[in-house]
């Protein structure tokens, strides 16, 4: 959700730009709607992941914060945060402000002003306590590149309504903008373009009186795993699912269940289950366990959709209750598991593993497919200036996400997991400069290796042929390294604007020896929201 470049008529133009300065000059009181998700990949994510870097404000007053590596979070996760004023160091008081200012408008009657506020357009309480919100602006982004110029999916006008009565949360998000390959599956508004209106994120919800537990039906992203990129099981990067999620809080042992069921395609039967357990044992430490299935079913099943007996016990019910139907009932799991360690105060190392298909014997033809992903990553302050930086390790082997049965884990041609996958090692660090909490410099360096093995291509036995040793890469091996420099203004909670350019090199490109492209890109993001 990040950020718009100009792509309508120049009257419409026009008319939107009029239209946001009107909104941004009109103040509303802001009234309490905590029930609504922080939608993922939200900028906010980045700086409760600072938060969590950095530790308590004092020694000795741990600073639990949410599920992080469980998201999407609703708003009320995060209001236990403490006020910016209370944090006496840089570090922290720049993320806190900028938390602040996002959800303040979210602050009850009476609650103090915080500078840089941006109130939704319209949004009441009523005396029965039901609460009625309804917010437009202007996002996207627009890559500059030699061979032309890319509209990011999602680029153009954003609406988005929120009505809450009784702790049930009704929430759409409609775009009317730039969808990659839009004219595949809809008619659009403007011949020869990809603009439609659109929606990505839009669900029913429920959440417990305590907040200790919730409900989220419809369509959304979910991230699982510490990864700052994306993550191995489930992950930002992929296209948004349809489906239902339970969440349940046992604050006691700070640990936090998730289950998701989702729908991949309807008209073929395919599902996903998913489930996931985050502990928090102590302040400085994050485990996670998680377990997803691809299974074939016209509707979602009750063990799957429970989300309590492992996955891979499923099955072996199913065949029990059915032996006849062994063939209708396989399923494809994966099981994962990751650990973030705080291991001193403003420095994190974490580590995410994926095991897709392994086999201890060699007697088994198959390949082991398994993924796994490290990182390191810091907070600081030097000479009154904040710094971000971090690095990401990231392995995918061949195979990994297909099956040659039907139960890959792949939506819209994309991975669920992580987005350069499979048959790909890919390493990203990145550095940032917090001049204010409304100015950032950054600077982010990418080396990726691709080999030619595809979601497309699953690995299928052949009698006699040698075992594949899937953790080297297939074919020729195309090598792709970026050098990105970016200058970010986020003056204010609903005002957001990034000018990034670069360089990319990449050797063997499309997977034929010798050939080579060099491009110079740049990118417009931009996020006018009120």
């Amino acid at each position: 959700m990040r950020i718009a470049a100009a792509w309508c008529p120049t009257w419409v133009a026009r008319a939107a730009a009029l239209a946001i300065v009107s909104m941004l000059g009109v103040a509303h009181a802001a009234l309490a709607s905590p029930l609504e998700y922080l939608p993922v990949g939200d900028p906010l994510e980045a700086e409760l992941r600072a938060l969590d870097i950095l530790g308590p404000l004092t020694p000795g007053h741990p600073l639990r914060l949410p599920r992080t590596d469980s998201r999407p979070l609703q708003r009320f996760e995060i209001d236990s945060l403490p006020p910016a004023g209370e944090a006496f160091d840089l570090a922290h008081r720049i993320s806190l402000e900028r938390i602040a200012r996002v959800q303040a408008r979210d602050a009850g009657p009476g609650a103090a002003p915080v500078p840089g506020m941006t109130p939704r357009f319209y949004q009441r309480r009523y005396a029965d306590g039901a609460g009625l919100e309804f917010s437009v602006g202007a996002e996207g982004s627009a890559r500059f590149a030699e061979r032309g110029v890319h509209y990011a999916s999602g680029t153009g006008l954003h609406t988005r309504l929120a009505l809450e009565t009784d702790r049930w949360l009704a929430y759409t998000h409609l775009v009317a903008g730039h969808q990659d390959s839009a004219r595949a599956f809809a008619d659009p508004i403007s011949q020869k373009t990809d603009i439609i209106v659109h929606t990505e994120e839009t669900y029913l919800g429920y959440s417990g009186a305590d907040g200790r537990w919730g409900v989220q039906f419809g369509r959304s992203r979910w991230h699982w795993g510490p990864g700052e990129e994306g993550s191995l099981m489930l992950s930002k990067t992929s296209a948004a699912l349809t489906g239902l999620a339970f969440h349940v809080r046992i604050e006691p042992l700070h640990a936090d269940g998730t289950a998701l069921s989702a729908t991949l395609k309807g008209g073929g039967g395919e599902q996903l289950a998913a489930h996931r357990l985050e502990w928090q044992p102590f302040d400085r430490l994050r485990i996670g366990l998680s377990e997803s299935a691809r299974y074939h079913s016209a509707a979602w099943q009750p063990l799957y959709l429970m989300g309590v007996v492992p996955y891979i016990l499923v099955q072996r019910l199913q065949v029990q209750d059915e032996p006849e139907s062994t063939l209708a009932l396989r399923n494809n799991v994966m099981v994962g598991g990751d650990v973030a360690w705080r291991v001193a105060p403003g420095t994190r190392v974490y580590a995410e593993v994926l095991a897709d298909d392994l086999h201890l014997t060699k007697s088994i033809t198959f390949p082991n497919k398994y993924a796994y992903q490290l990182g390191w990553e810091g907070v600081g302050t030097v000479h009154g200036t904040r710094f971000v930086w971090g690095g990401e390790y990231t392995r995918v082997t061949r195979y990994v996400y297909t099956s040659f049965y039907g139960r890959d884990f792949v939506a819209q041609g994309r991975p669920l997991g992580f987005p350069v996958a499979p048959d790909a090692a890919r390493m990203r660090v990145r550095i940032a400069c917090d001049l204010s909490p409304s100015w950032q410099l950054a600077t982010v360096a990418t080396r990726t290796r691709k080999g030619e093995n595809t979601l497309a291509e699953a690995y299928v036995a052949v009698p006699g042929a040698p075992i594949v040793d899937a953790s080297t890469f297939e074919g020729i091996v195309e090598e792709t390294r970026e050098l990105e420099g970016r200058a970010r203004w986020w003056p204010r909670g609903g005002v957001d604007v990034a000018v990034t350019a670069g360089y990319r090199w990449v050797d063997d490109a499309g997977h034929v020896a010798g050939a080579r492209l060099r491009e110079a890109q740049g990118t417009l993001a931009l996020q006018l929201v009120r």
